[in-house]
């Protein structure tokens, strides 16, 4: 208990670091998912006067004719006195796009169909489609920011909590100076300190992260979402284990090359 006293700064400052490093990873691993999914179900729709077989076009993934043979016999049914089979009707199609396109893009992919004569009409439902697309890059803008502004101050933390440990042991460390000690083994007693706080950095981590992704309001988001997004902790273990480390050995090295 007395240790943990001691070291929560130092604790707390790498779980928040590792936390905000999981969660922007996982996050944009989600956006992705979702960013396919509209893609599969967003789709532009044509209106031709002839045929379309094929559009030259590296935006457009597949073409699909759209039957409207059931809105003909809705409308046979409702309009009893107009023969639709002496009415030359267009071809509807649905194009599919590779990717989820900005507003920008959009907006030229719609110029550039219209420049088929075969083409009569465009409809992109814009509007919609930019909404969401301004809102998955606000929402990729301020999970960087985060995890930005989160490492920054913890490893601030990790640096000035190292310092006072620096200032406890000045005088071992001094000594050891004196008698011409390695520079490892003159700050033996640091990298010993930030090590172990490290391990329980991430044992809390990964206990933190458990916890998240088994909860009902996680499954329920990514049911919602209805995306297939699985976690391998092993994965996210290791990534964890290679960053608190390589923090806490940074952060110890400068500590101790640093002269009062």
């Amino acid at each position: 208990m007395n240790y943990l006293k001691s070291h929560i700064t130092l604790i707390l400052a790498l779980i928040s670091i590792l936390l905000s490093i999981f969660l922007f990873r996982v996050f944009n691993q989600i956006l992705e998912l979702y960013e396919k999914s509209i893609v599969n179900n967003y789709s532009i729709v044509v209106v031709s006067s002839s045929k379309i077989e094929s559009l030259n076009m590296k935006e457009i993934s597949s073409i699909e004719e759209i039957d409207i043979q059931k809105q003909i016999k809705s409308l046979q049914k409702k309009y009893k006195n107009i023969d639709f089979n002496k009415i030359t009707l267009p071809y509807f199609y649905k194009l599919k796009l590779n990717s989820l396109p900005t507003p920008k893009e959009l907006n030229r992919l719609k110029e550039k169909l219209k420049q088929e004569p075969y083409i009569k009409r465009v409809l992109t439902h814009s509007n919609t489609q930019t909404k969401i697309y301004n809102l998955l890059m606000l929402l990729k803008i301020i999970t960087k920011t985060f995890m930005v502004i989160t490492g920054v101050l913890g490893f601030l933390l990790i640096i000035k909590q190292l310092e006072v440990w620096k200032l406890s042991h000045s005088e071992r460390m001094y000594i050891m100076e004196l008698f011409g000690a390695p520079f490892w083994l003159k700050g033996a007693a640091l990298f010993k300190i930030a090590f172990v706080d490290s391990f329980i950095a991430i044992i809390s981590t990964m206990g933190i992260i458990y916890l998240i992704t088994n909860s009902a309001l996680y499954q329920n988001i990514i049911s919602e979402l209805n995306i297939n997004f699985q976690i391998d902790y092993f994965k996210e273990f290791m990534i964890l284990f290679v960053v608190s480390f390589t923090i806490s050995l940074i952060s110890s090295i400068l500590v101790v090359m640093s002269k009062k």
